[in-house]
């Protein structure tokens, strides 16, 4: 795992709980709704982690992928 990419993929899994934690406790809890919203939830966590990496990369703030792999 690469050491500059652990705080923005902990922030990915925090938001990721977060977010599927609330939309649980915003609606009812039924056993289907539990599975689609954590399958919604990891859906959001995975694109808010490429997102917030793309916008890094574009920042300055990360190694862009092309200069990781000389």
């Amino acid at each position: 795992m690469n050491r500059p990419l652990l705080p923005l993929k902990a922030g990915a899994i925090a938001f990721t709980l977060l977010w599927t934690a609330w939309m649980m406790w915003w609606s009812s809890f039924s056993s289907a709704n539990v599975v689609v919203l954590a399958v919604c939830g990891a859906a959001v966590g995975y694109l808010w982690y490429r997102a917030m990496r793309w916008q890094f990369e574009r920042m300055g703030m990360l190694p862009r992928r092309e200069d990781q792999a000389k």
